[in-house]
């Protein structure tokens, strides 16, 4: 009978972004090891079931595992609140970190994986447990650029760089932002598509020949959009985030929960242009489905600037500002933006989650032997 592998994950809850790029690896994973994952992460469980499905089997504790940088909505950081919080958290001494680290130690985990969570590398060296880092950045790098006005972070950068050095495996997903010359790139990690778009637009009443747009804020629900402006397009659909706990049409305006049934990576297909905030899952899912892109790309953070500089060269993708956006100033130029692309689909795609599991499948195999 084949080993089942106790494997521990930590997921940052810095937006949906690292929390689908770690679902995407995980299936994968189990396609290739019997394991049984146990999962920490401050992200709903509803998140992992959602983005898992019923085939994986995990166990979910909600717990902080990572501090990130504090946002006061989709575009604004708090950088003293988040120095603030790191130097207590990165004493890993709190209640929360006992808790994580009994249950570590009573289950006797094989592996540690982390997106990218500085908890999860410090118990895997403090446990002797091999671990797995899967990054596009990590928070040392992004940390950088606010040393000269808040001079307080270099201490935090310093505990993170050497908490980041001990990992054992290093994963670089595509486009990732400080290239490490012992860790394994791999291509764009985004999660699988499900349904055709004709299939969505069915289940979501949209018109066959209408234009459908995609509008995102993250992962972090903010109000920017006008039904009084979209009425105007009578030919087009939008698509938003709500706090509804259902389903809403308005119009041509329809308003999803973020705990929707329908897959998002299917609406992201089904768009003929995603227009919003930029983050990692974003750019891949646009990336994986050759969705053209309309994004902002936050001036104050500094992988936005790795990601634009990807998005221009890798998708069809044009720039807005945060007030265009917020303000819905974009309509039009959306409207003109599909007139003149073609979308057109490439042949498949490598996805990055398949050659990341095919790595950690051989470091588990390695370290085990």
């Amino acid at each position: 009978m084949d080993k089942v592998y106790q494997i521990a994950v930590f997921v940052s809850d810095h937006g949906f972004g690292h929390g689908t790029r770690t679902c995407s690896v995980l299936k994968e994973i189990v396609k290739l090891v019997t394991c049984e994952l146990t999962i920490f992460s401050n992200l709903p469980s509803w998140f992992f079931d959602q983005n898992l499905g019923k085939a994986t089997k995990f166990k979910h504790y909600q717990f902080k595992v990572d501090i990130g940088l504090i946002q006061n909505g989709p575009f604004i950081h708090d950088v003293k609140k988040t120095i603030k919080l790191l130097i207590e958290f990165l004493e890993f001494k709190s209640c929360e970190v006992e808790n994580i680290e009994e249950i570590c130690s009573k289950q006797s985990h094989d592996l540690i994986i982390s997106d990218i969570s500085p908890l999860g590398i410090h118990l895997a060296d403090k446990l002797n447990i091999p671990s797995v880092l899967v990054e596009n950045f990590t928070w040392e790098w992004i940390y950088e650029e606010y040393r000269k006005e808040f001079p307080d972070i270099e201490f935090v950068i310093m505990l993170m760089r050497r908490i980041y050095e001990r990992v054992n495996l290093r994963i670089q997903a595509t486009p990732f932002c400080n290239k490490i010359s012992s860790a394994i790139p791999v291509p764009p990690i985004s999660r699988k598509l499900k349904e055709k778009p004709y299939e969505i637009k069915k289940k979501l009443g949209i018109p066959i020949f209408s234009k459908v747009f995609l509008i995102t804020t993250g992962g972090i629900f903010k109000k920017v959009y006008s039904a009084d402006k979209m009425a105007k397009h009578e030919d087009c659909t939008f698509i938003c985030s709500s706090e509804e706990p259902e389903i809403r049409h308005e119009k041509n305006l329809i308003s999803l929960p973020l705990k929707s049934e329908i897959h998002y990576p299917d609406l992201v297909n089904t768009s003929d242009l995603v227009v919003g905030k930029v983050g990692y899952g974003t750019l891949a899912e646009c990336w994986l489905t050759d969705t053209p892109l309309l994004g902002c790309f936050r001036e104050n953070f500094r992988e936005s600037h790795i990601l634009q500089e990807y998005a221009n060269k890798h998708l069809h993708s044009h720039e807005l500002s945060v007030d265009e956006f917020e303000k819905m100033n974009w309509i039009e130029r959306a409207i003109g933006i599909l007139e003149i692309s073609k979308r057109e689909k490439l042949l498949s795609k490598v996805n990055g989650a398949e050659v990341a599991a095919q790595s950690i499948a051989k470091f588990i195999s390695k370290i085990n032997r």
